[in-house]
């Protein structure tokens, strides 16, 4: 019987040990499952404060921090140059209000309703300014579009010629020149459409 007893107390420390070193390694994994999660807390309250003085002091920052928040700039700046190119290559633009993608023809946003403005690009070259209601008026428009008021002198009426074939485009009723669909007036003969 002695050597059962030795037996059953061998099992029973080693059991003991082992239960002691199961807790060691589920206490050791525990706290450094802890550990970690507070690191990465710090790690995101440094960022917030980071962001937080780069947003009050960007202009008036004391001088250990003028490199680090020119380069801030600077790479936001780059940030923001490609995020346009990405935009102008799939051919949307971002709503102003929520930040949603939206195409570059869109008039509202579709995710918060917001209406969105039209950026024409007009090449003042291209546009003479109307003497008299100030719009501005392609080149070689003989009348203006806005106010049907002369541009310069009528030299001759173009008519369409009748052996072209009928189109869908908009005529003017008086001299039979093709106009724009956005035109209040005939850019040829100045008759209100």
């Amino acid at each position: 019987m002695a050597f059962f007893d030795k037996i059953s107390k061998a099992v029973t420390e080693t059991g003991q040990k082992t239960i002691a070193k199961t807790k060691e390694i589920a206490d050791t994994s525990r706290l450094n499952s802890l550990i970690n999660e507070e690191e990465k807390n710090l790690s995101s309250l440094y960022c917030q404060l980071g962001k937080l003085y780069f947003s009050i002091h960007k202009e008036d920052c004391k001088e250990e921090f003028v490199e680090m928040i020119k380069a801030i700039a600077d790479a936001e700046a780059k940030i923001n140059d490609c995020k346009k190119q990405l935009q102008d290559i799939k051919g949307v633009q971002c709503c102003e209000k929520c930040g949603a993608e939206l195409s570059k023809d869109a008039a509202f946003c579709s995710s918060c309703g917001a209406p969105i403005p039209k950026i024409e690009t007009v090449d003042p070259a291209d546009y003479v300014k109307c003497g008299n209601c100030g719009a501005m008026v392609k080149k070689g428009m003989r009348f203006c579009t806005a106010c049907g008021k002369p541009l310069e002198p009528v030299s001759s009426v173009v008519t369409v010629a009748e052996d072209e074939p009928e189109t869908l485009d908009r005529v003017c009723s008086k001299c039979g020149a093709k106009v724009d669909d956005s035109s209040i007036f005939c850019t040829e003969c100045g008759n209100k459409l």
